[in-house]
C-alpha cells in the first residue's frame, strides 16, 4: 500500500488542533516532532479512492485554524508519497532514546546507554500516541517517579502507547489499569506491556470512561486534553482513593485555570502545577471544602 504523508507545522497552541483535523479525515494517528524550534505534526493516510478529498478536507480545516484563533507558522501541507517500505523507515527515524530522570524510554529497535537503578522501558508507539518526546508525557513521567514508592494502585487513562502504564508498573506499582477509547491505542498498549514483561501487573482496558473499571486507584495518570479533562471531572474524582492523588497533563499554559476550576469544582485539590515550556500538568488531590494551593514546579531536563 502506499501512504500519503501530511505534514503542517504548528505551534503548541494549535498543535492538538491539526492532530485532531488529522484524525478526523482518517489518519490512525499523529506525531509531533519539535526540530529547531519548529513543531511539526504529521500523519499518514492510506492511498486509495478517497485520498483526494481527504487532503482537501484536512488543507481547508487547517486554513480555517487562524479564523478560530489559533496560530500557525504556515497554514499549507507538506505531503510526501511513501510505499509501506518507506513508511517503516520513515516512522522509525522519528523515534530515538529519551531519558526522564530515571526512566529511558527507547523504541525496540535502538541501542541505548543504561546506568544503574534507570528504568528501561522498550515502547514501540506505532499510531498511538506516547514516545517520551512531548513535554506532557515527560510531565508525567517525572511525577509518577515523584509519587510511587511501591505498592500502588494506578489508573491511566487515555493510555495511548501504554507508557504510563508500563512506567507506573516498573517503577512498583502493585496494579495498574490502563484505558483508552481507540482500539489501535488499545492493541499498542497491550503489545508494550507484553513487551516490557509486566502483563502481570498491568491490564489493558478498552472504553471511554474511568467508571468501566470498578477500583479506586492511589494514583490516576490522565493525559489528554484540556476539554477531555474538563469533562471527566467527576470521574476522575469518583475514582481516586483517599489521600490519592490525580496527574492530568495534556494542558497548554492558556488552559490551566480551565482545568483547575473544573477539578476543584468536584472536590479536587490544586496542590501542584508543574510546567515545561508551554505546557503544564496539574496535580490534584481529594479534599473537603475545597480551594487552591498552587506550587509551580518548572519543566525539566
Amino acid at each position: 500500500m502506499r501512504w500519503a504523508e501530511v505534514q503542517v507545522q504548528a505551534d503548541d497552541c494549535s498543535e492538538d488542533a491539526v492532530s485532531n483535523i488529522f484524525i478526523e479525515e482518517g489518519c490512525l494517528g499523529t506525531v509531533s516532532i519539535l526540530n529547531k524550534g519548529v513543531r511539526t505534526v504529521c500523519g499518514y493516510l492510506p492511498v486509495d479512492d478517497l485520498i483526494e478529498l481527504r487532503l482537501e478536507l484536512v488543507q481547508e480545516r487547517i486554513r480555517r485554524l487562524p479564523d478560530m484563533g489559533l496560530t500557525l507558522p504556515s497554514t499549507e501541507l507538506k505531503i510526501n508519497w511513501v510505499e509501506d517500505q518507506d513508511w517503516e523507515t520513515a516512522y522509525r527515524a522519528f523515534f530515538k532514546p529519551v531519558r526522564v530522570g530515571k526512566i529511558v524510554v527507547s523504541p525496540s529497535w535502538e541501542e541505548c546507554d543504561i546506568r544503574d537503578r534507570d528504568v528501561l522501558l522498550r515502547i514501540d508507539p506505532g499510531m498511538a500516541f506516547g514516545t517520551g518526546c512531548h513535554e506532557s508525557t515527560r510531565l508525567c513521567l517525572q511525577a509518577l517517579q515523584d509519587f510511587i514508592r511501591g505498592g500502588e494502585t494506578v489508573l491511566d487513562v487515555g493510555t495511548g502507547s501504554g507508557i504510563l502504564a508500563v512506567a507506573a508498573a516498573k517503577l512498583g506499582a502493585k496494579q495498574v489499569v490502563a484505558i483508552d477509547v481507540d482500539p489501535v491505542a488499545f492493541r499498542v498498549a497491550t503489545e508494550n506491556v507484553a513487551r516490557n514483561g509486566v502483563s502481570g501487573a498491568v491490564a489493558v482496558l478498552l472504553g471511554d470512561s474511568p467508571r468501566i473499571w470498578s477500583g479506586n486507584a492511589d494514583i490516576i495518570v490522565c493525559n489528554i486534553v484540556p476539554d477531555v479533562i474538563i469533562s471527566m471531572a467527576p470521574d476522575l474524582a469518583a475514582k481516586v482513593s483517599p489521600g490519592g492523588v490525580i496527574i492530568t497533563s495534556g494542558i497548554v499554559q492558556e488552559r490551566t485555570v480551565d482545568v483547575t476550576n473544573a477539578l476543584e469544582s468536584v472536590g479536587l485539590l490544586t496542590s501542584e502545577v508543574r510546567e515545561e515550556n508551554t505546557w503544564v500538568a496539574v496535580v490534584s488531590r481529594p479534599s473537603i471544602g475545597g480551594g487552591s494551593a498552587w506550587g509551580i514546579t518548572e519543566g525539566f531536563s
